[in-house]
């Protein structure tokens, strides 16, 4: 039995999709909160059971019997001040996961953790595994819930917990219902609504590039070795380009100086606390484009035996999903 937290994630759902795909559907449980069914899995032949990883006494039945527990669930944000609740899902949700996973009789835990959580560590050569994480160079709020949680998994690995950590780039691709960051760039990109674009870059991984790595980690990894994931680095421009040869809408004509989307950025922050929302531009997104961070996914490669997918394709194969959805403008 597989159980798969955060299931209607991005990243959950196309691990899901992969896992049915090798018919292995009838295996899977799918953790998911029980307000309503997600978009993402409806018509999607697996067992969904409600479950909250903030909530140990909840875990310990779900994972009984489970071979495999592939730890997707984490709380994403770029904004400043979400500190708190970053940490109560991602350090505190964590231990609790692995603590359930010891009482329950777990054979393999795969934590999903993120190049945030070890960050821009060295400008003169990519980042690799070695670099361990770190919440002291990890990237915004997020990168420092992440950090202390990868570290705390090390910890128990250490202690004979059978976990290996896989750890995607920038995450892009089809099946991003909700959507992510990346998804509501792409989204905004495609409505016009982005007049312009920052100066940067970033590496970036196909979504089922990160589902392959998990299930691969899950029968090949190392116990308490981390595998980064990763499709290669764009710079925003080489990104816009992309995009435009694969939606046939014209990029954005102007780039903007870094401390001109400073000030756009406080300004959609200040929106994003008052009245919610998803935004793409903040202080947290720019410092991360302007890291222009680079990426050796060698290790994954060579161990797990991951290639990955061209970034153009992913982009293609975004839009089409955007559209054939309804999330975006008809071509």
């Amino acid at each position: 039995m597989y159980v798969v937290t955060g299931a209607s994630g991005h990243v959950g759902n196309t691990l899901i999709r992969m896992l049915i795909e090798q018919g292995k559907g009838d295996q899977v449980v799918a953790m998911i909160h029980c307000n309503k069914e997600p978009e993402s899995l409806k018509g999607l032949a697996v067992k969904k059971v409600c479950g909250d990883i903030c909530d140990y006494q909840s875990l310990v039945p779900l994972f009984k019997g489970a071979d495999v527990v592939f730890h997707c669930a984490a709380l994403i944000s770029i904004v400043p001040g979400m500190y708190k609740k970053l940490n109560e899902v991602n350090y505190d949700g964590t231990i609790n996961v692995m603590r359930a996973c010891r009482e329950a009789g777990v054979r393999r835990l795969v934590h999903v953790a993120s190049i945030e959580a070890i960050g821009d560590v060295c400008k003169d050569r990519p980042v690799n595994e070695e670099d361990g994480f770190n919440p002291e160079h990890a990237m915004i709020e997020y990168g420092i819930t992440k950090a202390n949680a990868a570290l705390k998994v090390v910890e128990e690995a250490a202690k004979g917990l059978d976990v290996v950590i896989v750890s995607p780039v920038g995450v892009v691709g089809p099946y991003d219902f909700k959507p992510s960051q990346m998804g509501k760039m792409v989204q905004d990109y495609a409505a016009k609504k982005l007049p312009a674009y920052p100066d940067g870059g970033f590496d970036f991984v196909d979504v089922r590039d990160v589902a392959k790595a998990i299930l691969a980690a899950a029968e090949k990894g190392r116990t308490g070795h981390n595998y980064l994931v990763t499709g290669g680095h764009l710079s925003i421009p080489e990104m816009m380009a992309m995009l435009e040869e694969v939606s046939g809408i014209r990029k954005p004509l102007f780039k903007l100086p870094h401390w001109l989307l400073t000030i756009a950025a406080l300004g959609s922050e200040g929106m994003f606390h008052l009245f919610g929302g998803n935004p793409v531009l903040t202080r947290g997104s720019l410092r991360i484009l302007k890291s222009r961070m680079k990426v050796c996914g060698e290790k994954t490669r060579r161990e797990l035996g991951v290639e990955p997918t061209p970034l153009r394709k992913t982009f293609a194969d975004q839009i089409e999903f955007f559209r054939s959805h309804g999330m975006i403008p008809p071509a």
